[in-house]
């Protein structure tokens, strides 16, 4: 197999860095898309408050064929005289969402830039990826605390309790990796970036 010569590798680290920069500009639209439905959606019913959420398991027949059972695990309910404080924290928990994850691809993109550039280990470069890190798990409090905080106050509303925490905990895993993921990033940069700093002393 032949070996890849630099400017076959340069050209391909372009490639990459402007894939990143396109998929990122790609995310923030899509996310800020998303935000906007999921308030619309949200008070969709005049007087109510419209979520998705986990239910307990229950059989229900279906209108599929002469009448399908199913085993339903989530719905979307309707729920009235929802209180003031759950309300916000629902509409907290979409908006911090779709800012964290629109920060995070933004940063993820002006870092793209900067490499485009030439400039890879630099302290501002370890200070966007900082920000990003914690731009995720921004949006992870949004998609987690608040909107369990919520959907209590919705079930309270109906004299039920929120059982589906287990649900929610193992689908926000991702984000809460992701920042992780990240934060580690973060070491590498700032090491590099001394790294860098210390061979430019030797010259």
């Amino acid at each position: 197999m032949m070996a890849r010569t630099p400017e076959l590798q340069a050209r391909r680290d372009r490639t990459d860095l402007w894939t990143g920069i396109i998929v990122g500009a790609l995310v923030i639209a899509f996310v800020s898309f998303r935000g906007t439905s999921a308030v619309v959606s949200l008070f969709a019913t005049p007087g109510a408050i419209t979520v998705d959420a986990h239910i307990p398991a229950q059989v229900i027949t279906t209108r599929l064929g002469e009448g399908t059972e199913a085993t339903v695990t989530s719905g979307t309910l309707v729920v009235a005289d929802v209180n003031t404080v759950s309300v916000i924290c629902l509409v907290l928990a979409i908006v911090l969402g779709a800012l964290g994850l629109a920060a995070a691809a933004a940063l993820g993109a002006w870092s793209c830039i900067r490499m485009l550039r030439g400039t890879v280990f630099d302290q501002l470069n370890v200070r966007l990826l900082f920000a990003l890190s914690l731009s995720l798990l921004l949006a992870w409090a949004g998609e987690y605390w608040f909107r369990n905080m919520g959907l209590n106050g919705v079930f309270a509303a109906i004299d039920e309790d929120f059982r589906g925490q287990t649900a929610f905990n193992l689908a926000t895993v991702p984000l809460l990796v992701a920042a992780i993921a990240v934060g580690v990033l973060v070491i590498v940069f700032r090491r590099g970036t001394a790294l860098q700093k210390d061979a430019e002393g030797l010259v």
